[in-house]
C-alpha cells in the first residue's frame, strides 16, 4: 500500500504544517511520501511522511543513522513527529533539502569529467568512513540516492536500509535475498549471509556507481533479462578496468577493481582504507 496524492490531500496536509511553504510532491514509492518545501527559518526542506504500515523499527533506524553519522555531506534531520490522517497515524519527518542532480540524471546526460569521478569517489568514500566510524552500513549507495549539488559536492542520502551492526537485524535470517538494490550490492548482502555484511558491502556498492559514472551503464544491470540474470552477473562477472585520462589511471582503476572484489576480504579491509587510497590519488590530481 502507497501514499497517494488522492489518499491525503496536499491541501488538508499543508494545514497540518503551516509553517511550510509551497508544499509539492517529489516522490511517492513504498510506504512513503516525499514533498518538497520551504521552512521561514531552515530555508529549503524536504517533509517525508511515512506510512501507518511500514515498521515503525525501521523508520526509527532511519532517523538514528542519519543522526549518528557525522558527516557534513548528509542531509540533516530537523523535526519530526506523528500525524493522524485519513489513512491513520503517519510518523514524519523534515529534513535539510539538497538542491542539484542525481548522479543518475548525470549518467544519464553524460556530465562527468574525470576530476567530477575523482572528486565523487572522494566526498562518497569520506561519508562512509562517517558511517564506518559508527558501525552503520548504508546498503543502499547507488547514483539514485547522490546528488550533486552546485558547488560539486556530493551528498549521500536515504538510510532507509541501514544497517546498524550493533543492533539485531531486522532482516528474516532465512529469508533469501537481503534487503538491497540489485546491480549494486555485493554477493554476501544479496545472499543475506548477515555474519559477512559490513562496511565492504559499501565498498562494493562504491566501486560499481563509480565505474557507471565512468562508462555509462552498469554492467551488472545493463540488458540483463531479469533478476536471476543480474544475481548470476554480480556473483560471476568480473568489471573491465577503467581508464581515466589522468596521471593516476592505474592507482584509480586498481582501487575501483579492489572495491568490486566478489569476495568481501579481497576488497580494501575498511572504507577508511579506501578512502585515503582515493585521497592520494586525489592530491596527485589536484582535485579536492
Amino acid at each position: 500500500m502507497s501514499v497517494a496524492p488522492q489518499q491525503i490531500d496536499l491541501g488538508w496536509l499543508a494545514q497540518q504544517f503551516p509553517d511550510l511553504n509551497a508544499l509539492a510532491p517529489l516522490s511517492q514509492g513504498g510506504q512513503k511520501l516525499v514533498l518538497s518545501a520551504d521552512h521561514p527559518i531552515d530555508g529549503a526542506v524536504v517533509l517525508k511522511l511515512i506510512q501507518p504500515t511500514q515498521d515503525l523499527e525501521t523508520t526509527n533506524r532511519e532517523l538514528l543513522a542519519i543522526d549518528q553519522v557525522n558527516s557534513p555531506r548528509v542531509p540533516r534531520v530537523l523535526e519530526r513527529g506523528t500525524l493522524a490522517t485519513p489513512i491513520g497515524t503517519c510518523v514524519w519527518f523534515r529534513e535539510q533539502r539538497v538542491t542539484g542532480a542525481t548522479l543518475r540524471q548525470l549518467i544519464q546526460s553524460r556530465g562527468f569529467g574525470a576530476s567530477d569521478i575523482l572528486r565523487l569517489g572522494l566526498h562518497l568514500l569520506e561519508t562512509l568512513t562517517a558511517a564506518e566510524q559508527v558501525n552503520i552500513v548504508h546498503r543502499d549507495v547507488k547514483p539514485d540516492n547522490i546528488i550533486r549539488d552546485a558547488a560539486g559536492e556530493h551528498w549521500l542520502l536515504d538510510f532507509g536500509l541501514a544497517r546498524h551492526l550493533t543492533l539485531s537485524s531486522l532482516t528474516l535470517t532465512a529469508h533469501p535475498f537481503g534487503k538491497m538494490t540489485l546491480g549494486y550490492a555485493p554477493p554476501e548482502q544479496c545472499r543475506n549471509v548477515k555474519g559477512e555484511i559490513d562496511a565492504r558491502a559499501d565498498l562494493f556498492a562504491t566501486g560499481v556507481t563509480l565505474h557507471e559514472c565512468a562508462t555509462g551503464s552498469n554492467p551488472f544491470r545493463e540488458g540483463a533479462r531479469d533478476y536471476l540474470e543480474i544475481l548470476q552477473r554480480v556473483d560471476t562477472l568480473i568489471l573491465q578496468p577503467l581508464v581515466l585520462p589522468i596521471a593516476e589511471a592505474r592507482s584509480f582503476s586498481d582501487l575501483v577493481s579492489a572495491m568490486t572484489q566478489k569476495r568481501r576480504d579481497h576488497r580494501p579491509g575498511t572504507v577508511k582504507e579506501a578512502y585515503e587510497w582515493m585521497l592520494d590519488i586525489c592530491n596527485a590530481e589536484g582535485v579536492s
